[in-house]
């Protein structure tokens, strides 16, 4: 019922994740878990140049959920960043190719800038879920907009720990931004001790 984690038994509305540890966002709506062959398709995705891939992603995540996102009244859809360098060694932004695939689809508008990546902090990846929550403090901020935005949809490609969407989305909040969901083309199974 809000992070999109699969829970032990259908009694459960909530995972081991969200018992544990609050969220600042109001719900997530990954499409698929974290396992193979998908784990190749999106590491293809974001380290081997397959930007194509977006296409499919963004196509999932709105045939699953345009009809409750269309009940939110979203007004802007924001793509994780990531720091230039990183940009500027990998080309791109997975995160930003997908919401702007999900922009198209939900006629809402994409704001690529509207947040920044400040640190340039280790990868995710070779992080424990106690070591991810810290190395993304004070990560990210708003950029240099004048766009007043309200109720926002953070996309990005993976969502592990959660510690990203939830820094963003303090970050976001910190800026009177109401309501936060988030969108991930894929969820990891939990939260390692």
């Amino acid at each position: 019922m809000r992070c999109g984690k699969t829970v032990s038994s259908e009694d459960e509305e909530y995972c081991n994740d969200c018992h544990m540890i609050p969220k600042s966002y109001e719900k997530g709506y990954p499409v698929f878990v974290y396992q193979d062959p998908l784990k190749k398709a999106l590491y293809d995705f974001k380290y081997h140049n397959q930007r194509e891939y977006a296409v499919f992603f963004a196509k999932c995540m709105y045939l699953c959920y345009r009809k409750e996102w269309e009940r939110l009244e979203i007004d802007g859809i924001v793509p994780v960043p990531v720091h230039r360098r990183k940009r500027r060694a990998r080309g791109y932004n997975q995160a930003y190719l997908l919401a702007k695939e999900l922009s198209k689809h939900l006629n809402v508008p994409c704001h690529a800038s509207y947040l920044v990546r400040i640190s340039d902090t280790n990868p995710q990846k070779e992080l424990n879920d106690k070591e991810r929550m810290n190395n993304l403090k004070n990560a990210f901020k708003i950029g240099q907009n004048r766009i007043e935005l309200k109720r926002v949809l953070l996309v990005d490609d993976i969502y592990t720990s959660g510690a990203t969407i939830d820094s963003c989305a303090k970050v976001l909040k910190s800026a009177a931004v109401e309501k936060v969901w988030y969108t991930s083309v894929a969820i990891g199974h939990g939260y390692s001790k």
